[in-house]
């Protein structure tokens, strides 16, 4: 089954679930806590995150959307895309870049 990344709140997270992104949390401008992409949680971890009051956490889970939805769902995306981007000039190569960043950013 594919596999997507989703930015769960901390209430959310349980034990078992899998880091899509590395989790880095600082305190004062220095590395207080991290983890790697690709680890899975234990209740330790979420203790140390829960006490560096870490709100957001991104998580690979399983897609159990159909591919209907996933395409539904990219295609109300780049609408809405579309609409933000309404009265930028994308012959601009800086905001055309940044249109298509997020456009691939919201496919992930």
């Amino acid at each position: 089954m594919p596999e997507r990344l989703r930015f769960l709140s901390m209430a959310e997270v349980v034990e078992g679930m899998v880091l899509g992104k590395p989790l880095v949390v600082t305190k004062q401008g220095i590395i207080d806590f991290t983890l790697p992409a690709g680890h899975a949680l234990t209740e330790t971890n979420l203790r140390q995150m829960r006490l560096r009051q870490v709100e957001f956490v991104c998580i690979r889970a399983e897609d159990e959307r159909t591919e209907a939805e996933r395409e539904a769902e990219l295609a109300a995306d780049a609408e809405r895309l579309t609409c933000i981007f309404s009265q930028a000039d994308l012959r601009d190569p800086a905001l055309a870049g940044l249109h298509a960043a997020v456009l691939a950013y919201r496919s992930l």
